[in-house]
């Protein structure tokens, strides 16, 4: 409604203006996310008009502001614009490719196949927190019922230890840990040598996913689904 936002995609002129501004004014390195465009597709334009404002970074989601996560992100988008980037003579700024990474193997792939410099994770960490450990391990961790109630009691220490342990603490903590919990309980484990060919057809973290057979699963596992 302000115009800011992904509303500024609309106009790249005006996010260059915006971004040089910051980065003359500024004695920190200035980096950018940005989506595909907002309604419109115009990814190429706007990574122009950002790099050339003096950008350190760029980060691309692959999709725009309408989609929403309604369609799988755009990656060959990506890698056109990291090809432009480097012929264009800033192969010093970094890009960074986002959109549907759940899976460290994925994360590879990508990076192999558009030639980002890294990757940024959004639901796939809301998912599985320990995604990270994967990146580092280049391996699938798979914990079991108990381990999994161990990591939401860690998130709910994190909570309590930021927001504190009073009445108003416990409100404010209240208004997180539904929500993450939602994004918990979408966790479905995916080995590399079972999934790594199926992720290529469509990203695993666009699957939908079912929830537990009530008549052979422990209470446990469909108390976490």
């Amino acid at each position: 409604r302000r115009g800011l936002g992904s509303s500024l995609l609309r106009s790249p002129q005006k996010l260059h203006k915006l971004v040089k501004g910051l980065v003359d004014g500024s004695n920190i390195p200035v980096t950018v996310k940005i989506r595909l465009g907002c309604e419109a597709v115009n990814c190429l334009e706007t990574v122009k008009a950002v790099r050339e404002a003096g950008a350190a970074a760029i980060t691309i989601h692959g999709r725009t502001a309408q989609q929403g996560y309604s369609s799988n992100a755009d990656w060959d988008l990506i890698k056109q614009a990291v090809q432009e980037t480097k012929d264009g003579g800033y192969g010093h700024i970094s890009i960074i490719g986002n959109g549907d990474i759940l899976t460290y193997y994925e994360a590879r792939r990508r990076m192999e196949e558009t030639g980002v410099d890294s990757v940024m994770v959004g639901r796939g960490a809301l998912c599985k927190p320990w995604i990270f450990k994967e990146f580092n391990d280049n391996a699938t961790w798979m914990p079991d019922t108990k381990e999994r109630v161990e990591v939401y009691r860690t998130l709910a220490c994190y909570m309590k230890d930021h927001f504190g342990d009073d009445l108003m603490g416990r409100k404010r903590s209240w208004n997180f840990l539904p929500w993450h919990l939602e994004f918990l309980s979408r966790y479905k484990p995916y080995p590399e040598e079972e999934f790594a060919a199926k992720s290529v057809e469509k990203p695993l973290i666009q699957n939908r996913l079912l929830l537990p057979d009530e008549s052979s699963s422990p209470p446990i596992e469909i108390l976490l689904a």
